[in-house]
Protein backbone atom coordinates (compact mmCIF):
# COMPACT_ATOMS: atom_id res chain seq x y z
CA UNK A 1 0.00 0.00 0.00
CA UNK A 2 1.59 3.44 -0.67
CA UNK A 3 0.88 5.41 1.72
CA UNK A 4 1.69 9.15 -0.09
CA UNK A 5 -1.05 7.74 -2.19
CA UNK A 6 -4.35 10.22 -2.38
CA UNK A 7 -7.89 8.50 -1.83
CA UNK A 8 -11.12 10.01 -1.96
CA UNK A 9 -12.60 9.81 1.82
CA UNK A 10 -16.48 10.94 1.51
CA UNK A 11 -18.35 12.46 -1.41
CA UNK A 12 -21.26 14.79 -0.73
CA UNK A 13 -22.72 18.46 -1.08
CA UNK A 14 -19.88 21.48 -0.61
CA UNK A 15 -21.49 22.38 2.56
CA UNK A 16 -21.21 18.84 4.37
CA UNK A 17 -17.45 18.75 2.88
CA UNK A 18 -16.57 21.77 4.24
CA UNK A 19 -17.62 21.08 7.77
CA UNK A 20 -16.19 17.63 7.54
CA UNK A 21 -12.81 19.07 6.42
CA UNK A 22 -12.40 21.52 9.31
CA UNK A 23 -13.14 18.87 11.39
CA UNK A 24 -9.71 16.54 9.50
CA UNK A 25 -7.86 19.86 9.90
CA UNK A 26 -8.42 20.50 13.36
CA UNK A 27 -7.38 16.96 14.15
CA UNK A 28 -4.42 17.55 12.03
CA UNK A 29 -5.25 15.63 8.92
CA UNK A 30 -4.39 17.17 5.59
CA UNK A 31 -7.25 17.03 3.47
CA UNK A 32 -8.00 19.17 0.43
CA UNK A 33 -11.83 19.21 -1.73
CA UNK A 34 -11.85 18.23 -4.86
CA UNK A 35 -14.90 19.95 -7.53
CA UNK A 36 -15.89 22.45 -4.82
CA UNK A 37 -16.29 24.85 -7.64
CA UNK A 38 -20.10 25.47 -9.09
CA UNK A 39 -22.20 26.78 -11.78
CA UNK A 40 -22.32 30.64 -11.49
CA UNK A 41 -26.21 29.62 -12.71
CA UNK A 42 -27.04 27.35 -9.40
CA UNK A 43 -25.56 24.43 -8.01
CA UNK A 44 -24.61 21.63 -9.60
CA UNK A 45 -26.87 18.41 -8.64
CA UNK A 46 -25.34 15.66 -10.56
CA UNK A 47 -23.68 12.88 -8.10
CA UNK A 48 -20.90 12.53 -10.30
CA UNK A 49 -19.87 16.03 -10.18
CA UNK A 50 -20.66 16.44 -6.20
CA UNK A 51 -17.81 17.23 -3.66
CA UNK A 52 -15.00 15.26 -2.91
CA UNK A 53 -12.75 15.05 0.16
CA UNK A 54 -9.13 13.79 -0.54
CA UNK A 55 -6.79 12.73 2.04
CA UNK A 56 -3.53 10.70 1.93
CA UNK A 57 -3.81 6.91 2.39
CA UNK A 58 -1.43 6.74 5.57
CA UNK A 59 -4.39 8.74 7.54
CA UNK A 60 -7.50 6.39 5.67
CA UNK A 61 -8.07 4.90 9.39
CA UNK A 62 -7.90 8.21 11.23
CA UNK A 63 -10.57 9.99 8.87
CA UNK A 64 -12.88 7.42 8.85
CA UNK A 65 -13.10 7.13 12.72
CA UNK A 66 -13.55 10.97 12.27
CA UNK A 67 -15.90 10.84 9.63
CA UNK A 68 -18.03 7.98 11.87
CA UNK A 69 -17.80 10.16 14.44
CA UNK A 70 -19.58 13.01 12.37
CA UNK A 71 -22.06 11.12 10.86
CA UNK A 72 -23.28 9.06 14.38
CA UNK A 73 -23.73 12.86 15.73
CA UNK A 74 -25.87 13.73 13.29
CA UNK A 75 -27.96 10.92 13.13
Amino acid sequence: MDKERIIELFRGELWECQLLESILKDSGIDCFLRNSTRAPYGPIIASAQMVQIMIKEEDREVAEKLLAEYKESIS
